[in-house]
């Protein structure tokens, strides 16, 4: 699946399958995770500033839990997030409909068009 779809997959697992709170915790370790990501320059430099920043210690410590906590918290949203995922591509039929919308509205050869059908 493109990026694009996964991500778009992904908003809607969270906001349908979690918490308030799963929701909150899992979006500030990704995001700090992210900034992380975008300073480093190789995956090696990624884990060394992982480190040294320790991102998941502060999240523990802003929500008040131990490292251990967090790390046990974590690893049940994704794999509710994985399962949840999984199940949707499983039940989701995607039908390319590009060529229809294309000839009937505009012809962009950078575009794709889908009809989803879930069951």
């Amino acid at each position: 699946m493109e990026s694009y779809l996964e991500k778009k997959l992904l908003e809607k697992v969270m906001s349908r399958f979690l918490s308030k709170e799963e929701q909150l915790v899992y979006e500030k370790v990704i995001n700090m995770e992210n900034r992380i990501s975008e300073k480093a320059s190789t995956p090696e430099h990624f884990m060394d500033l992982l480190r040294v920043e320790s991102p998941h210690q502060h999240v523990a410590e802003a929500f008040e839990l131990s490292l251990p906590e967090l790390l046990k918290i974590l690893k049940e949203i994704e794999e509710k997030i994985e399962k949840r995922t999984e199940q949707i591509k499983v039940e989701t039929q995607w039908m390319d409909c590009t060529n229809v919308v294309s000839a009937a509205f505009e012809v962009n050869n950078n575009r794709k068009y889908f009809f989803t059908e879930g069951r």
